[in-house]
């Protein structure tokens, strides 16, 4: 199926987006207007609730030992991060709309880039390669915005940060539309010291269907990348 050109969407006073019949698709900011198929009812995402083209391959560093020295003694030390990366197999289905997002390569301690000192004595940089799918029966597209980096200790939930998508010759995840599939690697800041539990939640806005006035409730799915 395929969707139209973006037509305005009417205002919702839930702060809801309406999805339209298929070839009827409206996009207005901060509205993401979704369609459905095979004669549907269409669904509409709320970007305020909680919450194609095959992948490029990338070749992740690998290191078989991690962490970070200093390069001088004392508290403004600069540390020297060595990449460590492990193959993982993590993956979150959304039943409602179809979509599977998997993470195949987590790697930590991204080194960085020599002019940000201060930000390298704050936080660790990982790099999670990730695979979107999106379900064909809605428009409904799968954006990296949608997914956070949960932590355990110091607890922290980290959004994707998007300023080193051009370093390491990474290949950057892109959003992916109905029925497309898409891969990269998405990139968070932790605070430095964060230990090895971390997890990778997929923030479902939430959804009605414009003519039946059913709802999509918003919801976290989440899955643990490493203990």
């Amino acid at each position: 199926m395929k969707t139209s050109a973006a037509a305005p969407a009417r205002p919702l006073t839930a702060s809801r987006s309406r999805l339209r019949r298929l070839a009827v698709v409206g996009l207005v900011a901060p509205v993401v207007a979704l369609a459905a198929c095979s004669g549907e009812s269409a669904v509409t995402a709320d970007p305020t609730a909680p919450g194609g083209t095959s992948p490029a391959t990338t070749s992740a560093p690998a290191s078989s030992s991690a962490s970070s020295a200093t390069t001088s003694a004392g508290t403004d030390a600069v540390p020297v991060d060595k990449p460590v990366s492990t193959a993982i197999t993590a993956t979150i289905k959304d039943p409602d709309l179809g979509h599977t997002i998997t993470a195949s390569r987590i790697v930590r301690h991204f080194s960085w880039p020599s002019e940000q000192p201060v930000g390298a004595r704050s936080f660790e940089i990982v790099g999670v390669w990730v695979t979107f799918s999106a379900g064909s029966r809605y428009s409904a597209s799968i954006d990296p915005s949608m997914l956070s980096l949960v932590a355990a200790d110091p607890s922290q939930k980290v959004v994707p940060t998007t300023e080193f998508a051009k370093r390491w010759g990474a290949t950057p995840l892109k959003a992916a539309k109905r029925a497309q599939r898409t891969g990269g690697w998405v990139f968070f800041k932790v605070n430095r010291g964060t230990t090895n539990a971390l997890s990778l939640a997929f923030n479902r806005p939430a959804y009605q269907v414009s003519t039946t006035d059913k709802n999509i409730g918003a919801k976290t799915f989440t899955v643990v990348l490493t203990k």
